[in-house]
């Protein structure tokens, strides 16, 4: 029997036969594992390891990797675990050394993230996707290699039922199957509930729709996230239903169902997945068409009330299928008349154009309205969803009104709120002159110092604030340097938001009598909600009663005991406003002197209340009102600070917000940018920190504060309005990001959380390499306008339109090929009859060829136009300036009346051509020309700011009907902010991708080089945003989609050439041809 020291000299010499890193290796853990194993466990890891080395020719490496992990092995698992994992590995190494080496690479990182005794199964599962081929084994290696990473996102039992999956993919294809490794570790870590079904989910598609699995590993994290956690289970169960009918494609089912979910309440996840997997007993591909319409349906009616409309579904569907599904998608006028049925509720966008009309016939102007969460979602300082506003050139209302069990009162109440924020309109409210007169009050404002800034004579302009004035004159509204006035800006806003909103309310009932009665049952509704008087502090209940007064209260109601005298000028001065006459500077001179009465009571507990009977007649006379009311600069200074413990009164719902010195700031920025006159007028220069300036001191805006300091509330909405409006202190492309005020300061990939937001890599010329997930495209469906610049357009071009339809339609006739020398066909080919009779004549055998026909090859064209809507594409077209219009007032008031508000409407015209408008008049042309010959097309515009907000606006989907409302569409493109060309091209590259097109076309139009924050300044910037776009054509053509660059820059040349390269672009010379060059260039490319 040979000693220890004489096995060791053996094993030695045996393994010295190998290369050095052999020896070394086993020497190395030999030395580390004799101090802990005994020697005959040791003998058995020796043995092991030599029997590793020698079962193959390239063995010796799997053994040189088992010596080298051991000893980390043994400190994980101890002497058994060692063991059983060496045994494993013998096992493994007799398939394949291959296999066996990633086997034990990996174990080191595996082992942390398992137990010891499931080494075996761990083993079994690797080894059982080994086949005895190549691919076999390189799935089974890689397997090995990435089960710690595997780990991250799986429980061990997840990851058996992983590799079972694998093993299902692998029968279909071994490429997938490898990749699918690969997108799990993407996929799972971010999946925190549901891997176990989503894994169940991807098996049951490799029995079937296998070529689904990588698709559906792609959009499985992102869907799983939208749907509640617990009801994740049963969407992946819904899933597998929709599955294994192969009527509809999964991934799509995924991504378009969670989207749909991720838009209704969480609460009504559990009943909405409960109906669909009864429908998909039913047909399948009806269910994605039920989800998709439930955001929809739920504006209108209950989650119990869903129960009905669903069964009234099924029962159709039962009947007739194509009825269901009509049905179920919300296009048939029977499902349109059951949620009206069930719903009480009124929908705007159901009497959008009936409101609109409405409007403007109030104030004889043009005047839009929109859902009042879009103006929420521009982040420039309005919160609210559900209250109606307007920033000054639109009204936004609320989307439904169901606060009555009636439609006709809820429309009611529609038509109520809608005249109100007119109202503001109509009635100057955002017209506010600080030096123009009051018609009803004296003008005590003139006379005031407003604070902090050194007072100037009236009509004199705003300043001499001197140098720390922190906002450029030019940028200080009316209204600011009225509320500057007061030391208590909250409490000026409140009193001039309630007197303003009192004088329209008196206006409206006595300018237009067949709303009065609709107008006072809304306000009979408001003083029921009101607040219990005994409930609030001093201040706070003479406040009160101020609304109460406002909206016409008759009965008694109490009030301080102490404070009758102050009560009673107020009433004077409130009714006093009240007066055909008054306008918005009336509204400042009451506020002014009401503030005068409020701020004089401290907000202290009321002890004694008495009553108050409004329709008690005073019978002071006008001059005794404007003799009390007389207000000084003194008595105003004298006035005490902002009381912390005031709360402004409780809203009255009808009136909306009303945010005068914002609306003026929005005002002034737009005429920044344009005169009435329509012509271009230079921005003056505005800073970011002007804006935060401006913003934190408005009572206005909710700016939160941290320990003191102002939060990023500031920041946002000022960065925001800046997009909003295209503007910049300096020319953009002079600026590094610190200067212009980013959103998203971290160098680090982004995450697409909200609905409709798509992330993509970007290419880097410099490193040659993709930023992962650097750029996030935000999908929004384009806001509808008006439908007369279609019609109009289609007149002003029915010439051009009638010539490119006739040169479209005989693309078709070429799609007909008359095929020669067939055996059989049409008709007799008479060449080859007279080669025949030649042949025959000579002796020759004929050929028996001798007929034709026609080929019918189906024409087979997607296209989708993406159109540059970048601040810059509001350029005028010099040659079709208008000179402005000459003063023509007439002399009679009436006749002047009604030319001042023509005038206003016309301030929003433009007497010139802009790029942007020969963009739209271009798509109307090409949308009909396309109609006449039935091919795939679709039209998204895309603008943006920074890499985070890509912002892509879906014109005509590309599967979508050329209908009212994408004419409508075309109408609301307009000039936006930045052109960051990559990921919208990405984006609409992987749209034309889906579609299954013989030829597909991209067509780009843009007036200039890609630029945008962070992609395009001077220097070196502007090659990387070239390089980007051009890698993102190349994608395109990879995916066997051309592009065509279509440019009005004059300088294109330059950058297109590096652009573009092999690739098709134009030049356009003359911009104005743009109309008639596109649809002509379309037909070179598809005829």
């Amino acid at each position: 029997m040979t000693s220890p020291d004489e096995q060791l000299s053996l094993v030695t010499d045996e393994l010295a036969k190998y290369p050095s890193a052999v020896l070394e290796e086993f020497r190395s853990a030999h030395s580390q594992l004799q101090m802990g194993l005994t020697q005959e466990d040791l003998d058995k890891w020796i043995a092991r390891g030599l029997s590793i080395a020698t079962l193959t020719v390239r063995s010796w490496e799997a053994a040189s990797e088992f010596f080298r992990s051991s000893h980390a092995i043994y400190e994980l698992s101890g002497k058994n675990g060692v063991l059983t994992w060496g045994d494993w590995g013998h096992e493994l190494c007799q398939d394949s050394p291959t296999i066996a080496i990633a086997y034990f690479k990996s174990s080191t990182s595996a082992l942390p993230l398992m137990r010891a005794e499931q080494i075996p199964e761990w083993a079994r599962m690797g080894r059982s996707l080994y086949k005895g081929s190549w691919k076999s084994t390189a799935l089974s290696a890689r397997f090995f290699e990435a089960t710690p990473e595997l780990l991250n996102g799986l429980l061990f039992d997840d990851l058996e039922k992983f590799s079972d999956l694998l093993d299902a993919i692998a029968r279909r294809s071994y490429e997938l199957a490898t990749e699918s490794i690969d997108l799990a570790i993407k996929t799972f870590p971010g999946m925190v509930i549901g891997k176990a079904a989503f894994i169940d989910l991807l098996g049951n598609l490799s029995y079937g729709n296998w070529k689904d699995v990588k698709a559906t590993f792609e959009v499985g994290s992102q869907a799983l996230s939208r749907v509640e956690r617990t009801n994740r289970e049963l969407f992946m169960d819904l899933a597998k239903s929709v599955a294994r009918s192969g009527a509809v494609s999964v991934p799509d089912f995924l991504q378009d169902a969670s989207i749909a979910l991720g838009e209704v309440p969480v609460d009504t996840h559990p009943a909405i997945l409960s109906m669909s997997e009864a429908l998909a007993q039913l047909s399948p591909p009806t269910v994605v068409d039920f989800v998709q319409s439930c955001p929809k349906v739920f504006q209108r009616i209950s989650t119990d009330q869903l129960g009905y409309w669903f069964a009234e579904g099924m029962r159709l569907l039962r009947e007739n299928g194509d009825g269901g599904t009509s049905y179920f998608r919300v296009e048939s006028a029977r499902s349109e008349e059951f949620l009206d049925t069930l719903a009480s509720g009124v929908e705007l966008e159901r009497i959008q154009e009936l409101l609109r009309m409405y409007c403007r016939a109030l104030c004889g102007a043009s005047v839009d309205l929109a859902v009042t969460g879009e103006l929420v979602n521009k982040g420039i300082g309005w919160v609210e969803n559900e209250r109606p506003t307007t920033e000054g050139t639109t009204v936004f209302l609320p989307a439904v009104v169901d606060r009555y069990a009636e439609k006709g009162d809820n429309f009611l109440w529609f038509k109520v709120v809608a005249t109100h924020q007119v109202a503001h309109l109509e009635f100057g409210s955002f017209d506010f002159d600080f030096d123009r007169s009051a018609n009803v009050f004296e003008n005590s404002r003139f006379n005031m110092k407003t604070r902090g800034v050194v007072n100037n004579p009236a009509g004199s302009g705003i300043d001499d604030a001197g140098e720390d004035a922190g906002i450029e004159s030019a940028w200080v509204t009316d209204v600011s340097r009225f509320f500057d006035l007061f030391p208590d800006r909250k409490l000026i806003l409140d009193i001039f938001t309630l007197l303003e909103d009192a004088r329209l309310d008196f206006l409206v009932k006595f300018g237009y009598a067949g709303i009065r009665s609709a107008y006072q049952r809304i306000q009979s509704e408001a003083l029921e909600q009101r607040p219990h008087m005994e409930d609030l502090m001093a201040r706070e209940a003479l406040m009160e009663v101020l609304v109460r007064l406002s909206l016409g209260e008759t009965a008694q109601m109490s009030v301080p005991a102490d404070y009758g005298d102050a009560l009673g000028r107020m009433r004077r001065v409130i009714n006093h406003l009240l007066n055909p006459r008054s306008n918005v500077e009336d509204t400042a001179e009451a506020s002014l002197r009401i503030y005068q009465i409020v701020a004089e009571i401290p907000n202290a507990d009321v002890d004694d209340w008495d009553n108050m009977d409004p329709e008690d007649q005073d019978d002071s006379s006008e001059e005794t009102v404007m003799e009390e009311t007389a207000v000084s600069s003194e008595m105003i200074e004298g006035l005490p600070e902002a009381d912390s413990d005031y709360q402004s009164p409780q809203d009255v719902d009808y009136r909306g917000e009303f945010k005068p010195e914002l609306t003026q700031l929005l005002n002034q920025l737009r005429l920044s940018q344009e005169d009435p006159s329509g012509q271009q007028t230079p921005a003056q220069p505005v800073s970011l920190e002007q804006l935060e300036q401006f913003l934190e001191k408005s009572a206005e805006v909710e700016i939160q504060t941290v320990e003191g300091k102002i939060d990023t509330s500031s920041g946002l909405y000022a960065n925001n309005l800046l997009k909003e409006f295209g503007m910049s202190s300096v020319d953009p492309q002079d600026l590094s990001d610190s200067d212009y005020g980013r959103t998203d300061d971290d160098d680090r990939p982004l995450e697409a959380v909200d609905p409709q937001t798509f992330l993509y890599d970007e290419w880097d010329f410099r490193a040659n390499d993709y930023k992962p997930r650097w750029c996030m495209v935000r999908e929004k469906i384009m806001a509808e306008g008006e439908s007369p610049f279609y019609q109009k357009t289609l007149q002003d071009y029915s010439g051009l339109i009638s010539q490119v339809r006739r040169q479209f339609e005989l693309v078709l006739p070429e799609s007909f090929r008359k095929i020669k020398h067939l055996p059989d066909g049409e008709e007799f080919d008479l060449d080859s009859v007279i080669d025949a009779i030649i042949d025959r004549k000579s002796g020759i055998s004929p050929s028996d060829k001798v007929y034709w026909r026609r080929n019918k090859t189906v024409r087979d064209v997607a296209v989708v136009f993406l159109l540059d809507m970048s601040a810059s594409t509001a350029e005028a077209i010099e040659d079709n300036k208008k000179k402005p219009d000459e003063w023509d007032a007439p002399d009679d008031p009436v006749e002047y009346m009604l030319w001042l508000r023509a005038k206003r409407n016309q301030g929003l015209r433009r007497p010139y051509k802009r790029i942007i408008d020969l963009e739209k008049e271009s798509a109307v042309i090409i949308c009909r020309a396309l109609e006449s010959i039935g091919d795939t097309y679709g039209i998204y515009g895309f603008s943006g700011y920074g890499r985070e907000n890509v912002e892509f606006y879906v014109i005509k989907d590309i599967n979508e009907a050329l209908n009212d409302k994408v004419t409508q569409r075309i109408d609301k493109i307009s000039p936006m902010h930045a052109t960051r060309m990559g990921p919208a091209i990405r984006h609409v590259t992987a749209k034309l991708d889906r579609l299954d097109a013989r030829t597909k076309l991209l067509f780009l139009i843009s007036d200039g080089r890609p630029q945008d924050r962070g992609y395009s300044r001077e220097g070196v910037e502007k090659e990387y945003a070239v390089h980007d776009t051009r890698m993102a054509l190349i994608e395109a053509r990879r995916k066997e989609i051309t592009p065509f660059c279509l440019t009005v820059d004059k300088q294109g040349h330059d950058y297109l050439k590096t652009m573009c390269q092999d690739m098709g672009y134009e030049v356009l010379a003359d911009i104005s041809a743009l109309p008639s060059r596109l649809p002509f260039l379309y037909h070179n490319l598809t005829a």
